[in-house]
């Protein structure tokens, strides 16, 4: 009598046939939870996708249909879009805590301080380099254009920057 082998890695991947006799479960059930619950297959066996047990538990017995942040809250029911909104005004207050989420001005005043001290050295770099390192008259205007350049395109895309925050 021929028997087959399984690795021990296999164990624990089982088919949705599988899960579904282990459980007491219909196919299709179990199918729709995986599909839900995004669980993708872990590997294939025979052909057909097998699935890590770890993952396919709480697919299987959870309460509650995993929610995608890209899917609309309004669409939740009432009771539980009330309690996403006051999760997300928690994760929001622990953000700003752990200073991971900083307020928009703040963002700003810190952003200008860095343009004004990157513009100051370069306002003077071309002095410097003219003065300590003796460069030649036209290596500096070439210095100088190139600093007006860079000046120039900060500028413009700061104005950009506040256009997209207008609208």
């Amino acid at each position: 009598m021929a028997g087959e082998v399984n690795s021990i890695a296999d164990a624990h991947n089982w088919s949705i046939s599988q899960i579904a006799r282990a459980f007491g479960m219909d196919r299709k059930t179990v199918a729709r939870r995986l599909e839900d619950s995004r669980i993708t297959p872990s590997g294939k066996k025979n052909g057909y996708p097998t699935y890590a047990l770890r993952d396919v538990g709480p697919a299987l017995f959870s309460e509650h249909v995993l929610f995608d942040p890209e899917d609309d809250p309004s669409n939740l029911p009432p009771s539980e879009r009330k309690a996403w909104y006051q999760s997300e005004n928690e994760r929001v207050k622990l953000e700003k805590e752990l200073r991971q989420l900083i307020p928009v001005d703040e963002v700003h005043l810190e952003m200008s301080q860095l343009a004004k001290s990157v513009t100051t050295t370069l306002d003077s770099l071309p002095d410097i380099l003219e003065r300590d390192c003796e460069l030649p008259p036209d290596s500096v205007i070439r210095v100088q254009e190139t600093v007006d350049t860079l000046r120039e395109q900060m500028y413009m895309r700061i104005l950009q920057d506040e256009e997209d925050e207008a609208e």
